[in-house]
């Protein structure tokens, strides 16, 4: 009976998901509020450039740490970009890869997201251009491919991102309004937080009963 209470509480556990702990939540949090304030800018870049904006918001999250970094914070810069020899703006000095790299400043985060666009232009990222635009997993590979960054794990960093917060939903094609877009997004993602934390309340009196009958039984 002891060797069944284990296992069935193993599979139990083991096939449902548990709500976020304390530091989960709050970079949901953080990562909502960066969408709710720069969603228009990556589907208006979307829109000139045909970059997915699910990939120009996975990438602001990860490269600003959801606009919470210092780098982002300093410089208004959401995509990590170097200055590189072409760059004639403000600059900024950072440790990243080496000590005291250049980085570039932007006056406006709605700069940093249309440099972007511009940075991407680059010969080095042309395959990009060449994908579905709702294909956000061959956007992420490609661009480890073509070097936008030195993690060996980017391509699966920006895919998970993109997934955790249901991104690619703003890539679908649809007439609906900006506004109206990210608005039936934040009331998605409401919704989807309000089921995962019911489901939980509801998993968690099952497993507390299951428990207490075989305490019971035991007994």
């Amino acid at each position: 009976m002891k060797k069944f209470f284990y296992f069935a509480l193993f599979f139990l556990m083991s096939s449902f998901s548990f709500p976020q702990g304390k530091g989960d939540r709050k970079e949901y949090v953080y990562v909502i509020e960066y969408i709710k304030k720069y969603a228009v800018f990556a589907m208006e870049e979307m829109e000139k450039f045909g970059i997915p904006a699910s990939i120009k918001l996975g990438q602001g999250i990860l490269e600003s740490s959801s606009g919470n970094s210092s780098l982002s914070k300093a410089t208004n810069n959401h995509f990590g970009i170097k200055c590189g020899k072409n760059w004639m703006g403000n600059v900024y000095y950072h440790d990243d890869d080496v000590p005291k790299e250049c980085f570039r400043k932007y006056d406006s985060v709605q700069e940093s997201f249309h440099d972007h666009s511009k940075f991407l232009q680059q010969p080095r990222y042309y395959k990009l251009f060449l994908l579905k635009k709702d294909d956000y997993q061959a956007w992420a590979t490609e661009l480890k491919k073509a070097g936008y960054a030195t993690s060996l794990n980017y391509a699966n960093l920006l895919i998970d991102q993109i997934e955790k917060y249901s991104l690619w939903k703003f890539d679908q094609n649809t007439s609906s309004s900006i506004e109206k877009r990210i608005n039936q997004y934040l009331n998605y993602m409401m919704k989807k937080n309000q089921n995962e934390d019911s489901f939980f309340k509801r998993f968690s009196k099952k497993l507390r009963f299951f428990i207490k009958f075989f305490l019971t039984k035991k007994n």
